[in-house]
């Protein structure tokens, strides 16, 4: 007996799987299910229990109809395998199944007699009507189908998951990694919701998403989050089919079911991770009962769209409407369209017509697409930089240098060509659209303002602007900080905005986009701006500065970034501690980045934040010291010169000067910072490169340019990695080691912090 529900088990979860990842029509699975139904008919006789083979032959039933063309709607036929899901967990605990079945049986069309013999109903347009019209009203019933759940959510915590084979965790993880995703798209389609209630596609995003965890969670038996994400399905599809309307509590609760299920999801990954029950016990029996309220309020709305919509068409007059809307006030248990079909007001054919177009969902056309664990991404991405140093070293090796053989240099030059091509190929798998990133602080922007009883409103553009993985998941936490602080600091109250002359509803742009081999995110409010007198004011109680004449307006601006430093009057749940900002800084600077300020008092800010497109790939200029290599990053250079001996000059106090376009530069030399021998000492007998950092410049003093170069970026090791100045390794073409610079590094280490 135990190894027929064992295989019973099997086929079921083969069911639900297919079931899930099922596309319209899709025959050939259809006639997987089938084969697999037929062969659970067999062992549900020897089983011997009713109930379940019951439900096994009202589901052949069902598909049996769905294969040829009669029914369209595959959501009661998914509902029934979850039940036959719940049947079989009862079955092998030694338990009774509760819940009456005899309602979803003769929906699937299987009646039990008396006797407790099955008979099959004969297929005709009453038939068709009751299979298209009562998945609604199966699924309105699904909120009985718990009768206790109002009162408590009874559900036994999992022993540790210890002996879970490797094929299960591997669906687990996919399964996580997959309903977290969708469950931030969620989030975004929810807010295009709130802005445009009746936007059907945003409904029908949405809908899929959770669809799509209830199966896949049944079939993985994550009881909670299939309860939870089926409530929250069912009180979707009520809004689709226009029974419940787009407000604000209705977004609300749907956003509290995400947070919850990101938190019961959340919890699976802990439990695979730490080899303990993949159910954490969050207790979601208040917010079902919540949605279950909601919904019901929806019952007793009727199917009045369904009506209209026959209206629209011209198959019913809004008189005939009426009366039976009259008698379903009568006789509630039944639905408009069987009202109309019994005064034969309509044609049976008319209302599955209307549920049908009631029920429409748009396919959109997606690309194919492969999921690639990261690891492996990146490994290729190491292994693609190897080849690329490795053809360098070959293209500077003195024997190939020496050769003059066409054929030899001709496959070089083939080689170079794919080896190029193989490293942009493979750089452009781990570009990802900035746009997941900038979803998330729709949601947060919205958290923020509901909480501070402030009106903003969120506005991107160039979403779909591509950026190295890693850049975009380290770019998330300075994004939070910018954002949290315009919302808190930046954006006024709508009465302090009205009184200012402004729209009560503040706006927050969000901007993304290309420059000159770089990624520029532009964070822009139209708040009260940064007040410079206070800025000035803190800055000299904390002893950052003593005389702000010396100092620009955008290094005035900079000094937010110093740790500690807020102009708050009052500490808020949000910001005011003066923790964020030295985040953004310290977040920015690790990614090779830079930020700067633009503001107008009263106007508001833009902060505009440049970074490189790749963390793996550095463009710079290639220099030489001595005898050692020093890589400059592009982004930083203004421009390189040989000064004359007028330009060079000593400034008591600041040291050596370049003087380069009516400015003096302080000179840096590097021969002095590594402790290396300079071939030259007198400044114009070399070079120097005028660098920019945070808007201040300095001259480095070198001996030699030797060209531009995009370089692949090593790590240096534990030991030397947090070496002031240096910002990783590279190697050359001929096998030696060159050094990038970290501007900040070299400014910290040369010219302290000014004060």
């Amino acid at each position: 007996m135990s190894d027929l529900i064992d295989n019973a088990k099997e086929k079921i979860e083969a069911i639900s799987l297919e079931v899930v990842t099922m596309e319209e029509n899709d025959i050939p699975a259809m006639g997987k299910i089938l084969n697999l139904l037929c062969d659970m008919e067999k062992d549900a006789e020897k089983i011997g229990r009713l109930d379940f083979s019951d439900l096994i032959s009202g589901l052949n039933i069902y598909l049996e109809k769905a294969v040829l063309g009669e029914i369209d709607n595959f959501e009661l036929f998914e509902q029934g395998v979850e039940h036959l899901s719940s049947i079989h967990r009862c079955i092998r605990n030694h338990e009774e199944y509760k819940e009456d079945i005899s309602g979803i049986l003769n929906k699937l069309g299987v009646k039990r007699s008396d006797s407790g013999e099955e008979t099959k109903e004969s297929q005709n347009n009453q038939t068709e009507i009751e299979s298209d019209t009562e998945t609604e009203s199966f699924e309105e019933d699904e909120s009985d189908a718990h009768p206790d759940d109002k009162k408590e959510i009874k559900e036994d915590i999992k022993p540790p998951d210890q002996d879970l084979s490797t094929e299960d965790r591997e669906i687990l993880s996919d399964f996580v990694m997959e309903s977290l995703e969708s469950l931030e798209t969620v989030e975004v389609s929810l807010m295009d919701l709130e802005q445009d209630p009746g936007d059907l596609d945003s409904i029908n995003a949405i809908f899929r998403s959770f669809h799509t965890i209830k199966g896949v969670s049944a079939f993985l038996n994550l009881d909670r989050i299939n309860m939870l994400a089926h409530r929250a399905e069912n009180l979707l599809d009520k809004a689709r089919s226009g029974e419940i309307s787009i407000e604000a509590t209705v977004i609300d609760i749907i956003l509290e079911s995400v947070d919850s299920l990101k938190k019961l999801i959340v919890g699976v990954q802990k439990g695979l991770e730490n080899g303990i029950s993949l159910d954490m016990g969050l207790d979601v029996t208040p917010l079902v009962n919540r949605i279950d309220e909601v919904q019901e309020k929806a019952d007793q709305i009727g199917d009045k769209p369904v009506g209209e919509i026959m209206i629209q068409k011209g198959e019913i007059t809004p008189k005939e409407l009426e009366k039976g809307l009259q008698r379903q006030k009568q006789e509630p248990g039944k639905k408009i369209g069987q009202i109309l079909v019994e005064d034969k007001s309509v044609e049976s054919k008319s209302v599955v017509g209307a549920l049908r177009d009631q029920k429409k969902t748009g396919m959109r056309h997606m690309d194919l697409q492969v999921k690639v664990d990261t690891k492996k991404l990146d490994n290729l991405v190491d292994l693609t930089g190897e080849l690329v140093i490795a053809q360098s070293m070959l293209r500077q090796n003195p024997v190939i240098l020496a050769a003059r053989d066409q054929k030899l240099m001709h496959n070089l030059g083939q080689l170079n060509q794919i080896t190029s091509g193989l490293q942009t190929t493979a750089m452009a798998m781990r570009m990802v659209p900035i746009k997941s990133t900038f979803q998330k602080m729709v949601r947060l922007v919205r958290d923020l303002a509901k909480n501070s009883g402030k009106q903003v409103k969120l506005e991107m553009s160039g979403e779909d602007t591509e950026i190295d993985r890693n850049v975009v998941d380290e770019l998330y936490e300075p994004m939070v900080h910018m954002i949290r602080n315009s919302v808190d600091h930046g954006i006024g109250t709508p009465e302090q905005r009205k009184k200012a002359g402004k729209n009560k509803n503040g706006a927050i742009h969000l901007i993304a986009y290309h420059q000159a081999g770089n990624i520029v995110v532009e964070i822009s409010d139209d708040g009260q701006g940064l007040n410079k007198d206070r800025i000035i004011e803190k800055a000299k109680a904390n002893h950052l500065i003593i005389d702000e004449s010396k100092l620009s307006e955008s290094e005035i601006y900079n000094l937010i970034f110093q740790p500690g430093f807020s102009t708050a009057k009052q500490v808020t749940d949000v910001s005011g501690r003066g923790v964020g900002m030295d985040v953004v800084k310290k977040g920015i600077e690790k990614l090779r980045g830079k930020v700067e300020i633009n503001s107008r008092l009263g106007r508001g800010s833009t902060f505009i934040i440049s970074l490189p497109l790749t963390l793996a790939i550095i463009e710079g200029m290639v220099v030489r010291v001595g005898k050692e290599r020093f890589i400059i990053p592009a982004l930083s250079i203004l421009e390189s010169l040989r000064p004359t001996k007028k330009q060079y000059s000593t400034v008591e106090g600041k040291g050596e000067m370049i003087l380069s376009r009516g400015k003096l530069i302080p000179l840096i030399r590097l021969d002095q910072i590594f402790n290396i021998k300079s071939d030259s000492f007198n400044p114009w007998e070399a070079l120097v490169v005028v660098v920019e950092y945070e808007d201040r410049q300095i001259c480095l003093f070198l001996d030699e340019l030797l060209g531009k170069e995009e370089v692949v970026i090593k790590s240096l090791g534990e030991t030397l990695k947090d070496t002031k100045g240096i910002a990783g390794g590279a190697i050359m073409g001929d096998g030696k080691v060159g050094l990038i610079l970290d501007m900040a590094g070299i400014w910290d280490l040369v010219m302290g912090v000014e004060n």
